[in-house]
């Protein structure tokens, strides 16, 4: 028997199949919601966190961006609400491009 959560279709084993010495044992097996019940799993892709922007910038173009100039990034292509960064701490014009680079990257923009 299947049974749909909001994230995940997972298949339960009914009494009659704990029952039935044919029937595979052990825990549930879970799919990603929208995957096929023949056990085709899409993989889940998480939000990159601000220190992964970090480090990816730092190994592909030598500095690692502020916080705060990630963040006046995000308000920049509409990632975050705007007056949310420090006005006094405005990412450098010329660092824009590799972190846009980055947001691309991680699948943000």
């Amino acid at each position: 028997m299947w049974h749909a959560t909001s994230d995940a279709v997972c298949r339960i084993e009914t009494w009659a199949e704990k029952k039935n010495e044919n029937s595979q044992r052990g825990s549930p097996i879970c799919a990603p919601a929208g995957a096929h019940q023949a056990g085709e799993q899409q993989p889940i892709r998480q939000r990159a966190t601000d220190q992964e922007i970090q480090k990816w910038i730092s190994r592909q173009h030598g500095f690692v961006p502020e916080s705060a100039w990630l963040l006046n990034c995000k308000e920049l292509f509409g990632l975050a609400a705007p007056g949310t960064a420090q006005i006094e701490n405005p990412c450098p014009p010329e660092k824009v491009a590799a972190i846009q680079q980055a947001f691309r990257r991680f699948g943000l923009i």
